[in-house]
């Protein structure tokens, strides 16, 4: 088996650092917010201005990694993030000081939220396409599980970290997950990193959303994205009201977990699709499937053993479904396309945290297993239509086991 380049690890790591930061953003905001007077609607709308900004500048940063190169829109990214963090720390500060109250801490925490959509966003697209760059097709998955799983690895220690860090100061864990995104920025600038040159790299692309090469693997990533949302802005009001209403830091109990989902998602990763090759199209098919039935267990039980199995599992299905549909798409486009194809996913994947605040949030103030069984319902239809489709049905059928002679070749056989 062919070793992967160096330079993934690296980007991985970058990942790591932006997963620990959301991971601690996701899980102090909910209870934080109703300490501070902010109610469900509005804490749904922190996370929706960050979506809403990253599906407006996704696609510009993929097609700008295009023009202008991989390396210099990652590092935009990476310090994107850290900026956000600081910011976002700083609101939380102020508001637990009575400095900052109602709509006014509201509207800092959305601008601070806002700027890692505007900046931060610029990291997923370039670092996907330079994976692209420096792999093969039949490297692609696996290629694509090794960045993905610093991302889950980050949000796994993120939580584990700021359990701790949080008993000193909320401050701490945003600090800390911000230095490690300035250190590997600087670690990017002095590496004498090379990828592939693409012929033609300052030409727009014409890949459009509705290409067939395209709009079936996004239909997949937007319910997956919605799902996501939902169970992120949900769960830790979900333990706090259902799973452990009786115990004294439910925020701990969420955190938890949030670890294992993320753990889940890393095994999808590492082993499904990095050590054990599986194809890109079976990837989404059994990651939807999983993440289904995870999702209508969550609806069905709420002991805490239970909810943990879960949640373990749902991280499992996510993951594997994720790094099918990112490899998926960047074969199904062809080379010259990669990083406006991997903004339009990282324009995709926020729709969730745009509409949940006016879907799973009053879904949740009805019931709170309602966002969950929604889960199910979105992703039993998804399946039907990975089964049903015809470009879905292609991508399992290349299987990318072995190099084709002609990858632009085999992308026009779809």
């Amino acid at each position: 088996m062919k070793k992967l380049p160096s330079i993934i690890w690296l980007l991985s790591g970058g990942l790591f650092f932006v997963g620990a930061g959301q991971s601690v953003v996701f899980i102090t905001i909910p209870p934080l917010a109703r300490d501070l007077g902010l109610n469900e609607i509005q804490t749904g709308s922190i996370f929706a201005s960050s979506a809403l900004a990253w599906m407006v500048f996704s696609p510009y940063w993929g097609r700008l990694s295009d023009r202008r190169g991989r390396k210099k829109v990652v590092l935009i990214g990476l310090l994107g993030c850290a900026l956000s963090l600081i910011l976002f720390s700083s609101a939380l500060t102020l508001g637990t000081s009575n400095v900052l109250l109602g709509w006014k801490l509201l509207a800092v925490l959305i601008l601070a939220r806002m700027v890692n959509g505007v900046l931060g966003s610029a990291t997923r697209p370039a670092a996907g396409a330079w994976i692209a760059d420096v792999t093969n097709p039949e490297e692609r998955g696996a290629g694509y599980g090794r960045l993905n799983s610093g991302f889950s690895a980050g949000r796994i220690v993120g939580p584990a970290i700021a359990g701790f860090l949080l008993l000193i100061s909320y401050t701490l864990p945003f600090y800390l997950f911000s230095l490690g995104l300035v250190v590997t920025t600087l670690v990017l600038i002095g590496q004498p990193l090379k990828h592939k040159k693409l012929k033609n790299r300052k030409e727009e692309s014409k890949l459009r959303l509705s290409d067939n090469q395209v709009w079936p693997f996004l239909a997949v990533a937007a319910g997956m994205g919605i799902c996501n949302s939902m169970l992120v802005q949900t769960a830790s009001f979900f333990f706090l009201d259902i799973v452990t209403p009786m115990a004294s830091n439910p925020i701990t109990y969420a955190s938890i977990g949030f670890m294992l989902m993320a753990f889940g998602s890393l095994l999808g990763q590492l082993l499904l699709a990095d050590r054990l090759r599986i194809s890109p199209g079976s990837l989404v098919r059994y990651g939807t499937l999983v993440t289904g039935i995870s999702l209508l267990g969550i609806s069905l039980f709420n002991s805490l053993t239970a909810i943990y199995f879960l949640f373990f599992f749902l991280g499992l299905g996510h993951g594997t479904q994720s790094t099918g549909l990112s490899a998926s798409l960047s074969l199904s486009v062809g080379q010259e396309n990669q990083g406006k194809a991997n903004g339009f996913m990282g324009m995709i994947l926020p729709v969730g945290h745009v509409v949940s605040p006016i879907l799973a949030m009053p879904l949740y103030m009805v019931s709170p297993t309602y966002p969950y069984l929604l889960g199910f319902i979105i992703m039993f239809l998804t399946l039907l239509f990975v089964e049903k489709n015809s470009r879905h049905k292609w991508i399992r059928n290349k299987g990318y086991r072995r190099v084709p002679q002609d990858q632009n070749q085999a992308v026009e056989e779809g």
